[in-house]
């Protein structure tokens, strides 16, 4: 099989320009006054999306208080994890007996609770110019000189994201991003014993852009929702990742057949919520052909209904549960471009085109 061709952004993105970023930004505060005397022209929508209550809050139109309260508990707790001793001990001498270490960290990945792991090289296109997230680093330029990246996947549960939008996704997202935190964080620990350079990224704490680095190491292609589509789990999945100095053996970007498949089923566009999908053709972004989102209208609709919606993830009809029938679907997707249509039109007779959220 033909590898995926490789492409490039031809500009880094600036952390800041992110809606995450533009909607932590408090009115009244430098930080505020400096980004809207930049961008001024953002400043009337953001102002009227931050006037909305935030993700987890009463008000919201799925807000569940226990749900909400376990989905906070789970992002409270990335920030105070702590690196197990006694498995790091374990785990290092096993590494330094390892005639293939490229191989036995991917390995440890999937042990700490990853299904997929795979080594990218650092392209600085994916690395952030600046700091956007917090608002003690807000603008901050990045140096990360690291030359590869280890990037793995956690699993979404399937019976939760058949209940997006509601309140039980966000709850999956919690438990995942920290499953991810907590994987990272063993991982830059274990490089770090090892002699190497290494840092992990976490929810909020991001240097680098995971996605298109998860397809430069061949864990999956982006979709028309702009999120990654993973072989044997489509959308449901988070990514983790950690750079380092360390001298691995890369991996290389895969073909699933996702974006051919993409351009004819619509599926996640057609059932977006906020209408914030292209319906349409890709174009250019950054001299990457891509589907473009819109993001302002993806994040309103979070705060109008107090989750992270999860709808184009779960409708995907790659994130079906991995078994024999769901495989050679993937397989025919791969490798019988022609059944593009008819596969399109069987997804929509056994599990219908419009999507309902179950529970």
């Amino acid at each position: 099989m033909e590898q995926a061709e490789k492409t490039l952004p031809n500009a880094q993105v600036d952390e800041r320009d992110v809606m995450f970023s533009r909607a932590a930004l408090r009115s009244g505060t430098p930080n505020y006054a400096a980004y809207y005397a930049d961008k001024a022209g953002l400043k009337e929508t953001d102002d009227a999306l931050r006037a909305l209550p935030p993700l987890l809050s009463p008000g919201t139109t799925f807000f569940q208080t226990e749900i909400m309260a376990e989905a906070g508990s789970h992002f409270d707790a990335i920030d105070a994890m702590e690196v197990d001793a006694a498995w790091l001990g374990k785990q290092l001498a096993i590494l330094q007996a390892s005639s293939h270490p490229t191989q036995t960290l991917k390995a440890i990945a999937v042990e700490l609770g990853a299904v997929a792991a795979g080594w990218a090289p650092l392209e600085k296109a994916f690395i952030y110019s600046h700091k956007g997230r917090l608002p003690e680093n807000h603008g901050l330029p990045i140096t990360l000189e690291h030359a590869c990246a280890l990037v793995f996947l956690v699993e979404m549960d399937w019976k939760e994201m058949q209940r997006a939008p509601k309140a039980p996704t966000l709850r999956e997202s919690a438990r995942q991003y920290r499953r991810a935190a907590h994987i990272s964080l063993h991982l830059e620990a274990l490089l770090k014993g090892f002699g190497c350079q290494a840092k992990h990224h976490y929810d909020a704490h991001y240097d680098v852009i995971l996605p298109p680095l998860a397809v430069l190491a061949g864990l999956g292609e982006m979709g028309r929702n702009n999120i990654l589509i993973a072989d044997n789990y489509g959308s449901r999945v988070r990514i983790g990742c950690v750079t380092t100095d360390f001298s691995a053996d890369l991996d290389s970007p895969v073909d699933l057949g996702a974006q051919a498949f993409c351009e004819v089923c619509k599926k996640c566009a057609e059932n977006c919520p906020s209408k914030a999908l292209e319906l349409g053709d890709q174009r250019e972004i950054l001299g990457v052909k891509k589907w473009p989102t819109d993001a302002e209208r993806c994040y309103r609709y979070w705060r109008q209904v107090g989750t992270d919606c999860g709808v184009c993830m779960a409708a995907c009809p790659f994130s079906h549960r991995n078994n024999a029938l769901h495989n050679l679907v993937r397989w025919m997707v791969r490798r019988l471009p022609w059944s593009h249509r008819l596969l399109v039109w069987g997804d929509a007779v056994m599990y219908g085109r419009k999507w309902k959220a179950k529970g």
